[in-house]
């Protein structure tokens, strides 16, 4: 059915504070960014942090845009219906949900939060869903699966809602069933998916992460918080990993029959991982689940995987999904790329590239492949730029405490020096202990591989999956599996 401009303003309700020109305007479509305007389109826009939208209102319109929806009053041409808006990111993501006529109402969404372990947990789930007949798409940090083998490479966790809600319809379309999302505390706390309504979510852990956007943990828990109190279907039930504080916190605070606790540390929850076993190549556990006994074995490494693999192990049984299609899935799925990626070295050593970027991450990591190294234990990584400052000379400790041998290096800069964010890094080593350093990533990760013996381990941390490296506002292509493999192609 066609819409017009009022349509869209009717849809935003109390959210328009001004409007003018012409609301019965035929509007074809929406978008949050200039290039993206096609004919009929309204452009959604506003004043970025370090960007003015305002300024790419021209182009908009050059690209056939024949209304503007904005944060303050701006100075249009003659003729061109616009409104103003008030709390632009809720605003805009009602409007990107109704310009596709709402595609999470037709879908089953399932949401997955925490600072670390979403996109192993969301890979886990979506092969569990799969291996249950199910049509399953997935929106995540590494890739954008619509369903029916349609994959696009992913160039954040949760998109823009523009981009959300064009993924949802292209899932609607391929008549996907299932939808997972990996949803970001930034997401959340800007309401970036508007009014969908989750069948089932997951909280992995809270550690400290994102606190330049959040200011403070609370907020960060809020926004967490946000997911199960206020985007879930009544029926839905919530997972919640309670060997984290700020998960015991939510599960108490949730007062649910649909809180699906569960602990690997024999705390009192209604699923519980016992019996551990961990090898270089694979973990295996019991999973005590309400009345069922589940002997479960993956191929994913370390205890904080184990949690992973719980988390979606219980939203599946909580989901009803069959029993062996979620042993079998967990049996076969090798995880995510770029998460404890093993590649193996010509002399007898392995590298293993991981995201890995907050220090609760990094020791998870380095604590994931002690326990197998044959070896030394060795590990190169940096921290991005313009990001928390903080958790800097944490890493650097948690680096100097996991680890036999540490190479600081950069990250993704950013707009910052590399020189200047090694240096915060370094406030973090312990006195007396010593670390080297080389800011050129690629050079540092042939200097760590060249430093590997027979049996030693190495773990590469912080740009996993990634492809390019950000400085200065351009993505240049950068891999560290790719460099890995250079390195190990010059040796043979």
């Amino acid at each position: 059915m066609a819409k017009t401009f009022s349509d869209y303003l009717a849809a935003l309700g109390d959210y328009v504070l001004e409007q003018g020109g012409d609301t019965k305007t035929a509007i074809a479509g929406a978008a949050g960014d200039s290039r993206e305007c096609k004919s009929g389109f309204v452009f959604c826009t506003l004043q970025g942090e370090r960007v003015d939208g305002a300024q790419f209102v021209p182009m908009a319109l050059a690209n056939g845009a024949v209304a503007v929806l904005v944060d303050r009053c701006l100075d249009l041409p003659p003729g061109i219906p616009w409104a103003v808006v008030r709390e632009p990111y809720h605003a805009f993501a009602r409007v990107a949900e109704f310009s596709r006529d709402f595609p999470a109402r037709e879908l089953q969404m399932l949401g997955i939060t925490g600072t670390n372990g979403k996109t192993t947990t969301a890979y886990l789930l979506r092969d569990i869903l799969a291996q249950a007949g199910k049509h399953c798409g997935m929106l995540g940090t590494v890739e954008y699966d619509l369903g029916q083998g349609c994959i696009l490479p992913a160039d954040r966790t949760t998109p823009t809602p523009f981009q959300v809600q064009e993924m949802l319809a292209a899932m609607r379309d391929k008549q996907v069933e299932y939808a997972v999302l990996e949803v970001s505390s930034h997401a959340l706390a800007q309401q970036r998916l508007g009014s969908a309504v989750f069948a089932g979510a997951i909280f992995t852990n809270l550690t400290r992460d994102h606190l330049d956007f959040h200011h403070t943990f609370e907020n960060y828990y809020q926004s967490k918080k946000f997911l199960f109190e206020q985007c879930l279907d009544r029926s839905a039930p919530m997972v919640v990993n309670i060997d984290d504080p700020w998960g015991q916190r939510l599960a108490d605070e949730l007062h649910s029959e649909n809180v699906y606790t569960f602990s690997l540390k024999g705390n009192k929850a209604r699923v519980r991982a016992e019996g551990i076993r961990l090898a270089e190549d694979c973990s295996e556990f019991m999973l005590q689940l309400p009345g069922e006994r589940w002997q479960l074995h993956t191929p994913l490494l370390g205890h904080y995987n184990v949690s992973n693999v719980t988390a979606a192990v219980t939203l599946a049984y909580a989901l009803q999904l069959p029993g062996d299609a979620i042993r079998t899935a967990v049996s076969r799925c090798q995880g995510a790329p770029g998460r404890l990626q093993r590649l193996a070295l010509p002399n007898g050593a392995a590298a293993f590239v991981d995201y890995a970027h907050t220090d609760d991450a990094l020791s998870n990591a380095l604590a994931a492949l002690r326990p197998v190294c044959r070896g030394r234990l060795l590990v190169l990584f940096g921290c991005g730029g313009n990001r928390d400052r903080s958790k800097r000379p944490l890493m650097a400790a948690a680096a100097c405490g996991g680890a036999d041998w540490v190479l600081i290096s950069s990250d993704n800069p950013r707009y910052e020096a590399p020189e200047e964010i090694i240096k915060d890094i370094l406030t973090g080593v312990p006195p007396g202990q010593e670390v080297t350093v080389e800011p050129d990533r690629a050079a540092a990760i042939h200097l760590a591989l060249a430093q590997t013996r027979p049996g030693d381990m190495l773990l590469i941390a912080g740009k996993g999956h990634e492809n390019y490296q950000e400085c200065q506002g351009r993505k240049t292509h950068f891999s560290d599996v790719e460099c890995v493999q250079d390195y190990i192609r010059k040796q043979l």
